[in-house]
């Protein structure tokens, strides 16, 4: 049976800071910058990016649930594309392990990577969706740990409906969160760049 979605790994060279302030992104949008939201999940009301797309603050809320190994970097998402081609949604999420060892070293991710990819071909993933997948050096300048994160850059195909491109959307951002929240917290104490849950 063919696959209907393409799920790809590559690298991306260009470092980043983290934390970092507010700007505007290569394609013109406003970045409103980071904000830590590991054991923080009452801000998530706080993230612009999150304000419109109740599919997008799913994931990202799962992403940094205090049991997970994973915290959000950042996130975006646009609004529906309409061509001659037909609707389209695009968006990306951002995400690095809560552990200053495992994201000294890329290849930590390979794993995460791989599993989703098996995911997808045994449960059958049947939307017309690609990920992205992008590792990007980083500093964590509050941890001040050097290493990598994960960037996963999600577009549907282009669909004859609205409707049916926001159903690829949402189904494929529940399946990521789903998966994601997943990935358990293995880090040794003393090693988290972020506490797991909020200090009272």
């Amino acid at each position: 049976m063919e696959k209907l979605y393409i799920n790809e790994l590559s690298i991306d060279h260009r470092p980043k800071g983290i934390p970092y302030g507010p700007g505007v992104r290569d394609d013109g949008t406003e970045n409103f910058g980071f904000k830590n939201l590991k054991g923080e999940l009452h801000r998530l009301s706080e993230i612009p990016e999150l304000a419109e797309d109740p599919a997008l603050f799913d994931l990202v809320s799962k992403i940094n649930k205090p049991e997970t190994g994973l915290l959000t970097i950042g996130c975006v998402s646009g609004p529906v594309i309409k061509d001659d081609r037909g609707f389209h949604f695009s968006g990306y999420v951002e995400f690095a392990f809560n552990d200053a060892d495992k994201i000294a070293d890329a290849a930590h991710y390979f794993p995460v990577f791989f599993h989703w990819d098996r995911g997808l071909d045994g449960d059958k993933f049947s939307q017309r969706v690609r990920f992205d997948w992008r590792l990007k050096p980083a500093h964590f300048a509050d941890a001040n740990v050097g290493g990598f994160t994960a960037i996963i850059v999600i577009n549907t195909a282009f669909l004859e409906t609205e409707a049916a491109a926001r159903i690829a959307w949402n189904t494929a951002l529940d399946w990521l969160g789903d998966y994601l929240a997943s990935v358990p917290d293995e880090a040794a104490p003393g090693r988290r760049l972020y506490p797991r849950e909020r200090k009272e």
